[in-house]
């Protein structure tokens, strides 16, 4: 019923990223059903929770929409399998993941996974990554998905556009996977490994 998604963080009665959030919706609306978006996430939202965490879910088709408030609590992620997708592409929020959660199947004893075209890292199975070379945080040029936290991170210049290869992956020390609900803390302390 309701092909499409967006997810946006609710905390203590404030939504983040908000504009990014509106710019993606109607880019997908353009792409996807050849219209504009005929909807304001600023006027079709409920009222933030006051208090915590939350994961709002604007679930929605060409002329209908539904929304989910969730409690959010973040999943610690130490370690991601690599995962070779092939010719798959993810441009747009679809509720159909059957592919991303295939390759999420194929995780082992590793929290997530690392999804690779070709050898190219692209994305976690619901995050964008950024990796630290020792004095620049990169993320990959060559992606499945557009995350709003990541597009928010370049316009900030906080992170670089890069080519990584998975045989790169010696030339980084460390990792953070971002999405709207993950926000990148560029000190916090955080082992993590890459599994090939």
């Amino acid at each position: 019923m309701y092909p499409l998604v967006e997810s946006i963080k609710a905390e203590n009665g404030q939504f983040f990223l908000l504009d990014y959030h509106q710019d993606r919706l109607e880019r997908t609306f353009h792409a996807v059903y050849k219209s504009s978006c005929p909807w304001q996430l600023a006027t079709i939202l409920p009222q933030a929770p006051s208090q915590g965490l939350f994961k709002v879910r604007l679930l929605y088709n060409a002329t209908d929409f539904s929304i989910e408030v969730q409690p959010y609590v973040p999943k610690i992620i130490k370690t991601l399998k690599l995962i070779e997708i092939g010719d798959y592409t993810y441009p747009h929020k679809w509720t159909d993941r059957s592919t991303i959660n295939a390759a999420f199947a194929q995780r082992g004893n590793c929290d997530d996974v690392l999804m690779t075209k070709n050898g190219f890292l692209t994305d976690a199975s619901y995050a964008n990554i950024v990796l630290f070379d020792g004095t620049n945080w990169v993320t990959p040029e060559k992606l499945l998905f557009e995350g709003v936290q990541r597009e928010f991170l370049l316009d900030q210049k906080v992170i670089k556009l890069g080519e990584i290869h998975k045989r790169d992956l010696n030339n980084y020390e460390s990792f953070r996977l971002v999405n709207a609900m993950l926000v990148f803390k560029e000190k916090v302390v955080f082992h993590a490994r890459l599994i090939q």
